[in-house]
């Protein structure tokens, strides 16, 4: 009996026990959410949280780790860069250098990393099935890697093409110049990429022994946390993370975390210059404040940035455009730190707007005046709240890939209950801890940053060798920003009245795919009711397909400045609409204009009719048209600053489907006036094919009233006539075309497309088939075996409906001959492998090709893009993914040699010979081209050869 007592009592002790330890929350999740949700905890200290969803054909995994840049040594710039690229070249357990990229590819998978300044993320997706042994890989790199002496020296070229690749990039070359004047004790103000310089090995050091020991110091389990989706019950995925990742070493490491300042007291207020390559204004006021990570529930921040960057009526932005002054502006915290934070507004000038900086700087500091005064409003934080909550509630579960990135790192920021919330929650309104943050956008607390071709500079920045700077700012124009001039104009933003209200799900008779709903003369409603995703929310889309849209330069560009002047003109109700989740892309294309609207289906109908009023009659000022102008042919002008690999893709298009060249669009853009645009824009709406599609929670009745509606206000005569396809230009067998470009990059780059001999879909699965197979030994020899460069990839690359693969290599070193032999010799050996490849490998392919084919649709946009293709295309059987499939299914290994065979006969090079040939060379090859590409493009597509 006491031996009976004892237990009864020590079970009830571990019964209290127990009782007292804190609970475990719950993960919040939106009602909507049919996921499953766990958090674990690895007896290492690794963190992690699996996420089981039924519905994912795909699994994805992301690993973080709690550091970055931050860590890296003073005379080792770039090394936690360095050894995200050597995690990928070998573990013990797979030493071969391509094992991962090629698993993940031949099983339907992608993958990257990433190094930022606090943390490094590594993540991929894969096929479901194939999860257990990608994850076993994966984890390889947190156990076992090897960090093999070539592969050491030969990646250290790839991180310095990668470098390379930026030196040009405004972006990038801004903010290198912008850690000019933080203070240099702060890790923040250091190179972060690396370089051939920053990664050698020296005297006394060498580079491969600097990467274990960063390695060793933090790469902890006790600093990495892990995401993990999949269809697979939790407890299955459970399993699999504890059996992977149980052996990752825990070295109780201690995170970096910098102590010192961004700025020293005396450096601020203070002016910044820069010199841009591209033809830009910005203006940027920058304001260091106290740190917001303690406030992520209340985000001060966030509500600030919600007022100032409003750009509805009464707004800071409004008020600029309506002056001549401005094009875009943000405002937003754009560092955020464990000790401290960065608040930033930036601001888009016209040439007017760049003569006036002071008074443009002024007004703003005016506008936050009034924050302090008016703008700490319980009623607009509520309204904030409220479309959080919306939003939050009818969130889409999206791509597994980025839930999985997101998810791995919130684990380092969030207690595990917010982990899905918090970018959607907002706490309780606190109105002294608003005014804390205004009080900091002062002028004493400025960093004014002025970025232009047309600034004054006394320095150049060593990496990117730019042009910059940096000067105190005169006591008389601090004075005059303290106290600035009030404007009536300018006032604290309303309630929004694209707020949704009804929420319901429409009662419609479920579809298996689009029905032709209604139809007038040249016109045709498409309509499907879905309400599948749980989500009252709809796709309304409609083309109107134009025979002058793009006849000429002049047309196209015609058709580009309505546009623009009526999304402009739009700009304050559109912004409403977006933050309340209701959203118009209003664009054109080679066949005419485009409309999509999409999000919450309580409100289209009232901003359909208000878009439709504007197309149909949009006001034509001429303050309006020349800004317009203006903004178009610097983008015009701005291409050409463009890396070269992403120009070359630019001649292709140029080439393949008669888009118009920018040396064309300059010249034809400079005489255009207001009366062109009043006199022509009718002509874009008739004669006039219009197609619309309906999808979603949208009732039959109300999309054929929203059907009529855009048909009687912008297509009122009736029609007969229909749009034929765009024309791809069809590369003749057996004579290899060139095309050459130059550029003031250094890089040189070279792009082979091979182009299907048909556009059957027989062609389009054989050609995405190869591709497939050619995409990772393509990256892997050319790449990472030969460290041509770091832009490296083969892929498959459709135009309209004729297939084609597209090989390309951005070089810093190495010419676009060399390229283009490596290229030929590449195929030769792919051939070969394709004639002796076996059966179980090339079903391997053909699964993973099938993968991406039928991925499932995650949201209804994903949907409804899907189906607007195959309504473009001209498919109304809807059934191109059931047909490519059975095409990929039925090839061996000799059709695909036939149809590489028939893939080679079609090609077309273009290349840029940046800094690797000597001048005479590079003029020769320019003047060499073969005139025969331009005389095809005239004759099959009618494009005047200059």
């Amino acid at each position: 009996m006491f031996q009976l007592q004892r237990a009864l009592f020590m079970t009830s002790l571990l019964l209290l026990a127990l009782l007292s330890l804190p609970a475990r929350a719950e993960i919040i999740t939106s009602p909507l959410d049919t996921r499953e949700f766990k958090p674990v905890t690895l007896d290492n200290g690794l963190r992690a949280v699996v996420v089981s969803d039924p519905r994912s054909d795909k699994a994805a995994v992301s690993l973080n780790v709690d550091v970055g840049s931050n860590a890296n040594p003073e005379d080792r710039p770039g090394l936690a860069h360095f050894l995200e690229h050597m995690l990928f070249l070998g573990t013990e357990k797979y030493p071969e250098a391509d094992s991962y990229q090629q698993f993940i590819s031949s099983h339907g998978g992608s993958h990257n990393a990433f190094t930022a300044y606090e943390n490094t993320n590594y993540f991929f997706d894969v096929d479901a099935q194939a999860l257990p042994e990608a994850l076993d890989r994966f984890s390889q790199f947190f156990i076992a890697p090897l960090f093999t002496p070539a592969y050491v020296d030969r990646e250290r070229h790839a991180v310095h093409s990668e470098y390379q690749a930026k030196l040009r990039d405004d972006g990038r070359r801004l903010h290198e110049v912008a850690k000019q004047v933080m203070n240099p004790e702060h890790h923040y103000s250091r190179f972060m990429v690396g370089s051939l310089d920053t990664l050698s090995n020296g005297d006394d050091s060498q580079i491969r022994d600097e990467l274990i020991n960063f390695y060793e110091r933090y790469y902890s389990a006790n600093l990495m946390t892990l995401a993990v989706v999949g269809p697979q019950p939790v407890d299955q995925l459970e399993a699999l993370v504890r059996e992977r990742f149980s052996s990752v070493e825990n070295r109780d490491a201690e995170p970096y975390v910098d102590t010192a300042v961004l700025y020293p007291d005396d450096q601020l207020p203070a002016q910044l210059n820069i010199q841009t390559l591209r033809e830009t204004r910005s203006l940027s006021l920058s304001f260091p404040v106290d740190a917001t990570r303690d406030h992520w529930q209340q985000k001060p921040l966030y509500y600030i940035a919600s007022l100032i960057g409003y750009e509805g009526e009464g707004s800071l932005l409004a008020f600029l455009k309506d002056k001549g002054l401005a094009r875009a502006l943000g405002a937003y915290p754009t560092l955020d730190l464990p000790g401290q934070a960065m608040f930033r507004i930036d601001i888009e000038l016209t040439e007017a707007g760049w003569q006036e900086i002071d008074a443009i700087t002024a007004w703003t500091f005016g506008f936050i005046k009034n924050l302090r005064e008016q703008g700490v409003d319980p009623e607009l934080y509520e309204e904030e709240r409220k479309l959080a909550e919306i939003q939050f509630r009818f969130a889409q579960p999206g791509q597994a890939t980025h839930m999985a990135m997101r998810l791995s790192q919130a684990l380092n920021r969030y207690e595990e209950a917010y982990l899905l919330k918090a970018d959607y929650h907002l706490g309780e309104f606190d109105a002294g801890l608003i005014q804390h943050y205004l009080d900091q956008l002062t002028p004493d607390n400025l960093l004014l940053t002025l970025a232009g071709q047309d600034v004054a500079t006394d320095q150049i920045e060593p990496r990117y060798e730019t042009p910059y700077n940096v000067a105190a700012i005169a006591p008389e124009r601090l004075y005059f920003w303290q106290y600035p001039p009030l404007e009536s104009a300018l006032h604290i933003r309303s309630s929004n009245p694209f707020i949704p209200e009804q929420l319901e799900l429409v009662d419609a008779e479920p579809q298996d795919k689009p029905i032709a709903a209604w139809s007038k003369p040249g016109a045709v409603l498409w309509y499907l009711s879905d309400t599948e995703f749980k989500r009252p929310k709809a796709d309304f889309y409609f083309t109107l397909l134009s025979p002058t849209a793009n006849q000429s330069a002049r047309q196209s560009l015609l058709a580009e400045l309505y546009t623009r002047m009526v999304n402009d003109q739009l700009n304050a109700t559109l912004y409403d609409a977006g933050l309340a989740s209701l959203s118009v892309d209003l664009y054109t294309h080679l066949r005419g204009i485009s409309l999509k609207l999409s999000g919450f289906s309580d409100k289209q109908p009232a901003l359909l009719n208000t878009v439709l009023e504007s197309l149909n009659n949009p006001a034509l000022d001429e303050a309006r048209f020349q800004r317009i102008k203006t903004q178009l042919r610097e983008q015009i002008e701005n291409s050409f600053q463009e890396r070269p690999s992403n120009r070359a893709f630019a001649h292709l298009y140029q080439h393949l489907l008669g888009v118009w060249s920018p040396e064309q669009k300059l010249a034809a853009l400079e005489s255009l006036t207001l009366d062109d645009l009043a006199n022509t824009y009718q002509e874009f709406l008739q004669p006039a094919e219009l197609r619309l599609f309906a999808h979603g929670n949208l009732e039959r009745e109300t999309a054929i009233n929203m059907a009529t509606q855009v048909r009687e206000t912008l297509q009122p005569t009736t029609l007969g006539w229909q749009a034929e396809q765009p024309h791809v230009l069809r590369l003749p067998a057996d004579e290899p075309m060139i095309d050459s470009f130059a550029t003031d990059h250094s890089d040189a780059s070279a792009l082979l497309y091979l182009q299907g001999s048909s556009d059957s879909l027989r062609t389009r699965a054989a050609v995405a088939l190869l591709s497939e197979i050619a995409s990772t030994p393509f990256y892997s020899q050319l790449r990472t075996e030969k460290q041509f460069g770091y832009i490296v990839f083969a892929q498959f690359l459709p135009v309209r409906e004729r297939p084609g693969m597209v090989m390309v290599v951005q070089s810093p070193n190495t010419d676009p001959f060399t390229l283009a032999g490596e290229y030929s010799r590449f195929l030769e050996d792919f051939r070969a492998q394709i004639a002796t490849m076996d059966e179980e490998t090339l079903n391997r392919f053909k699964q993973s090709l099938l993968a991406r084919i039928n991925e499932r649709d995650t949201s209804l946009s994903d949907r409804t893009g899907r189906f607007w293709r195959e309504l473009d295309r001209g498919n109304f059987d809807f059934d191109t993914r059931e047909r490519l499939s059975q095409h990929t299914l039925a090839f061996d290994a000799e059709d695909l040699v036939q149809q590489l065979d028939l893939l080679l006969s079609r090609q077309l090079l273009i290349r840029n010979f940046g800094n690797t040939v000597e001048a005479e060379v590079k003029q020769q090859a320019l003047s060499d081209d073969d005139s025969r590409l331009e005389l095809l493009k005239q004759d099959q597509l009618g494009i005047p050869t200059s």
